[in-house]
């Protein structure tokens, strides 16, 4: 199948995978796999979104493979513009059912990230595992997060990458909802 068979999706991606994307020369695992990521990103013709709060965190975090595939998007056109607009409905909701002070505080520093997917295809790539978790356990309190499929290229068994050259398709066990009851 060629990528032009594939259709392209807009997907978040947070700026923890800009951080850690290693160099060429990199062998670390982390590194090379979001690396990997986001090469497979640009080659298979998906698209990021992007919104200010987004470019913040990138900005701040992201390493000088990430710079340079950055500038390489945004040359090819793959950079998709989001609403920047927090949901007050989403955030009250995270404030009404966080089971505690630190699972709100995490997921209302990373709302933007489910609202850019909200906004876009409804596709997260995130290394942290526990807002992820977080944001899956809400999702019964907040139908919309129940369809943001939500990946990380350095989860073992993921397969982000067979994944991306795939479709990068809403995939029922990478749905928050599908995530498991703390």
């Amino acid at each position: 199948m060629s990528h032009k068979d594939i259709p392209s999706v807009c997907m978040v991606i947070d700026a923890s995978i800009a951080r850690a994307a290693g160099s060429l020369e990199s062998t670390h695992p982390t590194g090379t796999r979001c690396r990997q990521f986001l090469q497979t990103v640009r080659g298979v013709c998906h698209r990021m979104a992007w919104n200010a709060a987004i470019k913040q965190e990138w900005d701040k975090h992201q390493s000088q493979f990430a710079r340079t595939w950055l500038v390489s998007m945004f040359n090819l056109g793959k950079l998709r513009s989001v609403p920047d607009e927090p949901s007050e409905e989403f955030r009250d909701t995270i404030r009404e059912h966080a089971p505690d002070a630190g699972a709100r505080e995490a997921m209302l520093k990373d709302a933007h990230l489910a609202e850019a997917a909200m906004a876009g295809d409804s596709r997260v790539a995130a290394l942290d595992e526990t807002v992820r978790g977080h944001f899956g356990r809400l999702s019964p309190a907040f139908p919309t997060l129940c369809q943001i499929v939500w990946v990380n290229p350095v989860r073992e068994g993921e397969s982000c990458i067979d994944w991306l050259k795939a479709g990068a398709d809403p995939e029922p066990h990478r749905l928050l909802q599908s995530l498991p009851p703390s």
